[in-house]
């Protein structure tokens, strides 16, 4: 007995369209027509398949009707009136082959223009049940399943298929349902939402995007809406827990818009964002007229820049730095000039003051001694107050590393092993091991 592969074709290149395809989803082929000879096209874009040979009706993934091919003759294809030119664009569709193993170059879906090689998902003959992404000839992915990327490489076609290789006229014996081709990267919102063949409820890409650093003290909050929302209820705070449990003073309001100004007179937080601060937002969609409204949607965060310089390089604790190393750093936010104190003793970078202003946030101490330990700190200028920042401090190669139970650890197991990371020109280790003891009299 042959056994069935099931599986969601989801694929990503890196946008721009050429030609009369419209924006956002390209076409949309539900094939739930269970008759007749033509797919039709929900995306409204009127991108409708026609049969060639005797494709079958038949059950398709989580009910409704889906198309089968015979892997002989069949195939369901659309022309496009001009030649589309695409960077980016994704494809999603459910496939169900009828035995692993086919004859290579076999596709699910495939796109064609005369004389070149398009876009296809095809079958690797030399490995059953093994399927490409192969655009463009020779540039593949021997494991579709893995997380690839693929950059400066067109696809050039003007028209595409479900069944069949269209470059090579090789058929795929499966059942497909539900495809989908939009003209951007997906995000992982709408992969989702194409797996579980149903609309997305709840609010999605949010702009800044979650728990990046946002660089300015007002923002522009603005997401997409979910299938369903008529109006959007609004919760901001700088609590995750309280704007994820709506408390008290959290609650913006309800709007119909899709974006809110934060940080501007007028505004929540009118007098400005706050340097160091995290801000948790939250959309929950509101429809009164469907049952399941609102629909929670999860808690998003950005920051603003502190005052004070913030990720060093290398990071605060690192092990086997390189003696020659530059160290480097982010300004605080409105920085203009950074002052360095750098030495082996952490009392006296701490207290240390007066040092040289410099502008760039690099600085390279010279050559350092092997397996020593060294400590720095940058305060940061803003053109009216200096920000004295945290000490930091790294280990440099030489010495062992990564102790394991790490040093002070508590619970240790009765039989634990101990283990490290090895100086970078050591050949051997000598081990020094004793017990402390504490007593303690009532």
């Amino acid at each position: 007995m042959s056994k069935k592969l099931i599986f969601l074709v989801s694929f990503v290149l890196l946008l721009s369209i050429a030609g009369n395809a419209s924006a956002d989803l390209l076409v949309h082929w539900a094939l739930e027509e269970g008759s007749g000879t033509t797919t039709f096209d929900t995306s409204g874009n009127g991108n409708d398949g026609t049969f060639s040979g005797e494709p079958q009706w038949v059950e398709g993934h989580g009910g409704g009707s889906a198309l089968q091919f015979d892997g002989v003759d069949d195939f369901v294809v659309y022309s496009f009136d001009e030649v589309q030119t695409f960077a980016t664009f994704s494809v999603s569709l459910w496939v169900k082959a009828d035995t692993l193993g086919q004859p290579n170059y076999c596709s699910a879906f495939s796109s064609h223009f005369p004389n070149t090689d398009g876009f296809q998902v095809d079958v690797d003959g030399g490995n059953p049940g093994n399927y490409r992404i192969n655009p463009n000839s020779g540039n593949q992915f021997s494991n579709w399943a893995s997380s690839n990327t693929l950059v400066d490489n067109d696809v050039v076609f003007n028209q595409f298929a479900i069944g069949v290789n269209r470059n090579r006229n090789w058929w795929f014996a499966c059942t497909i349902d539900d495809l989908l081709v939009y003209d951007h990267v997906l995000s992982e919102v709408e992969i989702l939402a194409a797996m579980e063949g149903k609309p997305w409820p709840y609010a999605f890409g949010p702009e800044p995007a979650d728990g990046v650093m946002h660089e300015d003290t007002w923002a522009n909050l603005s997401w997409v809406t979910g299938a369903f929302a008529v109006s959007h209820d609004v919760y901001l705070g700088e609590n995750f827990d309280e704007v994820n449990d709506g408390a008290e003073g959290t609650f913006v309001g309800n709007q119909a818009g899709t974006f809110i100004v934060v940080g501007f007179p007028g505004f929540a937080y009118p007098d400005g964002l706050v340097p160091g601060t995290t801000y948790y937002w939250r959309i929950d969609e509101v429809n009164d007229t469907e049952p399941n409204s609102p629909w929670k949607g999860d808690v998003w965060s950005f920051s603003i820049p502190p005052k004070t310089a913030y990720a060093p390089d290398p990071a605060d604790s690192a092990e086997q730095v390189e003696t020659d190393v530059e160290l480097s750093w982010t300004g605080g936010f409105g920085s203009k000039l950074h002052t360095v104190y750098f030495g082996d003793n952490f009392d006296d970078v701490n207290n240390a003051a007066g040092g040289l202003p410099q502008g760039a946030a690099t600085y390279t101490p010279g050559p350092l001694e092997l397996a020593k330990t060294y400590y720095w700190r940058v305060d940061e200028f803003d053109a009216v107050d200096t920000y004295k920042g945290d000490v930091w401090k790294f280990l440099t190669q030489g010495a062992v590393g990564s102790p394991e139970p790490s040093n002070g650890a508590v619970d240790v197991k009765q039989t634990t092993i101990l283990t490290w990371s090895h100086g970078v020109f050591a050949d051997s280790h000598q081990v020094y091991f004793r017990e402390k003891c504490r007593y303690e009299f009532a």
